[in-house]
């Protein structure tokens, strides 16, 4: 914290000195000498602790740094868990005492039944721990856990936006009329940002998903057709001294149609769809055409443009780099969880495009129209039966491999799609799909921000067609506990 607000001056510090070194590397030496040691050498700006004259030789200059560091670490949250940490670690905070804490700040809000069974010892700590995080009184952003965040996205076959869903979320009531300040004020403290739409303002790499519209560019440019193969070696290697694996290496899929390449979800495939579309009628290799092919297609599923609902939305980009990446949905490809819904509404219905609205019409008190807001269309993806069939085929066989979908009741087609945003963190879990196969009703995009796999996606998209074709009664999908409480807590360990 010292050298990162200035107060050692990084540029004064020897790096090779002795006590630098047996405070850095070896931590052999007190915090007090060290601060001291720095104050000699002159490794302190004196003038950013406010040091006055009071304040002269080297023992009341430590005894203002000290100051200055209570002064700072007071309102600091980042240290304040540290130090709990070492405290828990330690034994000096106790599993009832991090409870009553809890209780005693408000952090959570639980029946007064609920506090006797912690405050008479009905439950220990440890089991009313787990009792708080399976009925959701705790969340997984409170517990500094991935994934915290999520949304989805459900459209009908015309444009209309049926469901839009951002978590976390707030209590609108609270908002409504006159605002509860000190409720308003700990929503904007959240470091979840349950404020934050991420059906509409979050933008992460589409990953695999975006391999519709990679296969309606080789289709288009003539790359491949409905029944030519491109075989998959489980690695890409077009470029010297650079190799691209597919997620099947060391093993590989074989020669596959651009059905079979969706089904797979090979990458090997579409990295050398990506390769072929830029090269120019010379066999040349440009980056540049690669990349405006894959935005052509983009656009035409409205990629390339927000998705025309009434409320805030980022606005999407289509990859501007790397054409042979950004065919696997990577490169620099971002958008949101809403403009993903447009696009495979758009796949459903065969080429549609529209401008979504969340509004239906606005009528006065004597149910006079006063505007309607029918979903206009945006442009038609024109293309051959043939190709339509070929994309459906492959996003209904991701499914079919899918155990937890064979008894759904309703046929579903889509495509699973994991992305890296950061190596500290794990991937984004996508999942865009529609219902039924045979005649879509309905299309859903769902992004679990740091999700770890596609799958869990594809699993909270079973629940959303589950209650949509009332194939079970929502009391059963919706319990307002967690699933496995015990699985999610040892994966949180993991």
């Amino acid at each position: 914290m010292l050298n990162d607000n200035g107060i050692i001056v990084d540029s004064l510090v020897d790096k090779e000195d002795a006590t630098y070194l047996a405070w850095r590397v070896d931590e052999t030496i007190s915090m007090a000498e060290y601060l001291k040691y720095c104050i000699s050498k002159n490794w302190i700006d004196a003038t950013k602790i406010e040091l006055t004259s009071e304040y002269s030789d080297s023992a009341e200059e430590y005894e203002r740094l000290c100051d200055y560091i209570l002064e700072t670490l007071e309102d600091s949250n980042s240290f304040s868990k540290k130090m709990y940490k070492y405290m828990i670690r330690n034994g000096e905070i106790s599993g009832y005492t991090i409870i009553a804490t809890l209780l005693e700040q408000d952090a959570i809000s639980i029946t007064a039944e609920e506090q006797k069974k912690f405050y008479n010892s009905v439950m220990n700590p440890y089991n009313f721990m787990l009792y708080l995080i399976e009925n959701l009184y705790i969340t997984p952003a409170q517990l500094a856990l991935d994934p915290y965040s999520a949304s989805c996205v459900i459209t009908n076959m015309n444009g209309e936006v049926l469901a839009l869903v951002t978590y976390p979320s707030y209590d609108n009531n609270r908002l409504a009329n006159s605002i509860d300040a000190e409720y308003y004020a700990k929503l904007q403290n959240d470091l979840s940002k349950p404020l934050w739409n991420y059906a509409t303002q979050q933008k992460t790499a589409p990953g695999s998903t975006f391999k519709m519209v990679s296969s309606t560019a080789a289709l288009m440019e003539g790359v491949v057709s409905t029944s030519s193969t491109i075989t998959c070696r489980g690695f890409f290697d077009r470029f010297e001294n650079e190799i691209y694996r597919c997620w099947a290496y060391p093993s590989s899929h074989g020669a596959l149609t651009v059905a079979g390449g969706i089904e797979n979800s090979c990458n090997s495939f579409f990295y050398e769809v990506g390769y072929q579309l830029s090269l120019d009628d010379n066999g040349v290799y440009k980056e540049n055409l690669g990349l405006e092919k894959l935005y052509k297609y983009a656009d035409l599923y409205g990629l390339s443009e927000k998705s025309g609902i009434e409320i805030e939305e980022s606005e999407p980009e289509v990859s501007d780099a790397y054409p042979v990446l950004s065919a696997i949905g990577q490169g620099t490809n971002n958008y949101t969880t809403v403009g993903l819904a447009r696009y495979v509404n758009t796949v459903a219905n065969n080429g549609t495009c529209y401008k979504l609205s969340l509004l239906d019409k606005v009528e006065d008190s004597n149910n006079n129209l006063i505007k309607d807001f029918t979903p206009e269309i945006r442009n038609i993806v024109d293309m051959p039966s043939a190709y339509w069939n070929a994309i459906h085929t492959g996003m209904r066989r991701v499914v079919q491999k899918k155990a937890y979908y064979n008894d759904l009741g309703v046929t579903v087609a889509g495509k699973t799609g994991t992305a890296q945003e950061s190596k500290s963190r794990t991937n984004h879990a996508l999942f865009v799909s529609y219902a039924p196969y045979e005649n879509p009703q309905i299309a859903v995009a769902t992004r679990i921000a740091f999700g770890y796999s596609s799958d869990y996606a594809a699993r909270a998209t079973r629940d959303v067609y589950k209650y949509y074709f009332k194939i079970e009664d929502e009391d059963s999908i919706v319990t307002g506990t967690a699933n496995n409480i015990n699985d999610v807590v040892v994966a949180a360990g993991d």
